[in-house]
């Protein structure tokens, strides 16, 4: 799995939109959706802000061979 699907995958588990990921991250919902199609080149930061955001932590969120992010997230 690619670390924009994992990002977005897991914002939909969590229920919220872009939009509202986008707001706590301070960047526009635009901004936002671009990393979920491409997060590649996003900044370290701004994925620690996401990983915040959507309630899991940094290492969780880019150990992209990790599906269990539900049974997971509590540990954290």
């Amino acid at each position: 799995m690619i670390l924009a699907n994992r990002i977005r995958q897991i914002r939909e588990a969590q229920k919220f939109s872009q939009a509202e990921i986008a707001y706590k991250v301070g960047i526009t919902p635009s901004a936002y959706g671009q990393i979920e199609r491409k997060a590649a080149k996003t900044k370290f930061e701004t994925l620690q802000k996401i990983a915040i955001a959507i309630g899991v932590s940094i290492t969780f969120l880019i150990d992209v061979d990790n599906p269990n992010f539900k049974e997971e997230k509590n540990k954290l």
